[in-house]
């Protein structure tokens, strides 16, 4: 997710800082969680933006499970990648309606925004690494939110052409 937001540059400076209390200074992924636990979904770091900390901390990419803990090495559930990306394209917690779990809101933007096409999975289930690919290239030819222009082209200077494969995905492969 950070680096689809062209912000892995930034990941070495974050390794240091402990925000998470079981993230420690060994693990992998350190810098990178760290890093998304500052991103807004205005793609500013915490305290940078133009709106306020308090608002940009209810909005950044990822805020961990509760109490203090991150949860680094337990696989992701379909309804956390959806609010992850859904975030990506710029939506906040005042564009998301409530549902009975808390990722009822995300997951019906994701539907109704093309970000979920080819899934049909509940937001608890843990997501597999094709299914993964698969968010991740619906993201890239889904608009950004109040725009007519998808990821690929508005953030990432793509081109769309009518006569090019880019990806091939399948999620049905036995290793998932």
């Amino acid at each position: 997710a950070v680096d689809v937001m062209d912000k892995g540059a930034l990941e070495p400076a974050q390794r240091g800082r402990t925000i998470f209390l079981d993230v420690g200074p060994k693990h992998w992924a350190r810098g990178y969680i760290n890093l998304a636990s500052s991103l807004t979904t205005s793609g500013d770091m915490v305290g940078t933006g133009s709106s306020s900390d308090g608002e940009q901390a209810a909005d950044r990419l990822i805020m961990g499970v509760g109490n203090g803990t991150f949860q680094p090495d337990r696989p992701i559930t379909y309804g956390e990648a959806v609010a992850i990306l859904v975030r990506i394209l710029g939506y906040n917690t005042s564009d998301i309606s409530a549902g009975s779990a808390w990722y009822d809101g995300y997951l019906a933007v994701a539907r109704q925004n093309g970000l979920a096409d080819g899934l049909s999975l509940d937001g608890g289930s843990h997501l597999t690494r094709g299914q993964a690919a698969l968010l991740f290239r619906n993201l890239l030819f889904t608009d950004l939110k109040d725009s007519d222009q998808c990821y690929l082209v508005a953030k990432l200077g793509g081109k769309l052409t009518g006569d090019t494969l880019v990806l091939d995905i399948s999620t049905n492969a036995s290793s998932g």
